[in-house]
């Protein structure tokens, strides 16, 4: 009956825990309409981007950022993911990053862009978008 016990107890602890991780982790998701980028030297910036309701991502950290942008078909762009600090270089137009981990998660992000040189003809990118996974601060 002991060993019973035992193993109601341990596995109500590891369920509560678990539960707990649960809710303190969690992820938001934000678009931003198309950008037109039309010059090398100076960079076109997105709508910022944040978490739908301010409380959802309130008192987190950010630990992984996804994010995609489409460009047209065998175009190549510049481009960086910013917050108000820093931005960090994106090697593609789809990816995932750690560089903003610790960062609140209920910091506006924003894309830059550039074109790679001077004759490039200007672009819209579309598709614009991050999904912010988060922690609770620790």
């Amino acid at each position: 009956m002991k060993t019973f016990r035992l193993r109601q107890l341990c596995f109500l602890t590891v369920g509560g825990l678990w539960a707990g991780l649960a809710q303190a982790a969690g992820s938001w998701v934000a678009t931003a309409p198309a950008v037109q980028v039309v010059m090398a030297e100076r960079h076109a910036v997105s709508a910022a981007l944040l978490p739908p309701s301010p409380e959802l991502a309130r008192g987190q950290v950010m630990s992984r950022v996804v994010w995609q942008f489409q460009p047209p078909a065998g175009s190549q762009v510049n481009a960086w993911l910013c917050h108000p600090g820093d931005c960090i270089r994106l090697h593609g137009p789809r990816g995932q990053t750690e560089a903003l981990a610790g960062v609140p998660a209920d910091t506006p992000l924003n894309f830059q862009f550039s074109l790679q040189d001077r004759g490039q003809r200007a672009m819209t990118l579309q598709g614009l978008q991050v999904i912010v996974n988060h922690d609770d601060l620790q």
